[in-house]
């Protein structure tokens, strides 16, 4: 079962249960009590191995959280969060739809009307440092795109992007094109100073995509 499908069960077998709890009047429906069945809801979905090994990242963090927050933990605002941006953009009963060539680019043209500096040209098959002299900056290897996307224009493989700038005008930028990428560094990668990544075919990773804020959510439907 592909990560994107699990996620949204184990949204659904959150919520379900929650509400199930309370009209059992076993919890009360008020914030801070939904906030401790959920961090117990968690920590027990963890102890039971009950979901596929793909979310099993995604519930330990959250059980942490719950033990160190507790109902600061904000686990249910994550949770609705999670459940209707994949709800909307990954519909279980929808084919998916791949990933063209035609979105990478709208996002680096995106990147080059703001100003940033792009290096799309320049091969990466070693650890470089990407002169910037300030800029911000967003970087793609040539090779790796040529390879990831095929004759049809289709993203067939993982592609890695490179960022020096705030995560928050990129990750607009690729959600504005349908890119949904998943981070793999904050700092340290192949690329000196830049966060790393990724891209994935029909948007299909293996783990939690970057989400957009709350408040524009609405805006990529």
């Amino acid at each position: 079962m592909s990560y994107v499908i699990t996620i949204q069960t184990v949204m659904a077998a959150a919520f379900d249960e929650l509400a199930a709890a309370i009209d059992a009047k076993k919890v009360a429906d008020a914030p801070a009590a939904r906030e401790v069945f959920l961090g117990r809801w968690v920590a027990q979905a963890v102890k039971k191995q009950r979901f596929h090994h793909s979310v099993k990242a995604d519930l330990q963090r959250w059980t942490q959280r719950a033990r160190s927050a507790g109902t600061q933990a904000g686990l249910e605002a994550e949770f609705r969060h999670i459940q209707q941006l994949y709800t909307q953009w990954f519909p279980v009963d929808e084919p998916a739809s791949p990933v063209q060539h035609a979105q990478l680019q709208q996002m680096i043209d995106s990147a080059r009307e703001a100003g940033w500096m792009l290096h799309t040209q320049t091969p990466i098959d070693r650890k470089i440092k990407i002169v910037s002299e300030g800029q911000h900056s967003l970087v793609v290897c040539p090779e790796a795109t040529q390879a990831a996307f095929n004759a049809e224009g289709h993203l067939a493989h993982p592609l890695s992007i490179y960022v020096r700038g705030p995560e928050i005008d990129v990750m607009n930028w690729a959600h504005q094109a349908k890119l949904a990428p998943t981070k793999v560094t904050a700092y340290k990668s192949i690329v000196k100073y830049h966060a790393e990544y990724r891209l994935w075919p029909d948007n299909h990773a293996d783990c939690l995509m970057v989400m957009p804020r709350q408040s524009v959510v609405k805006e990529y439907r």
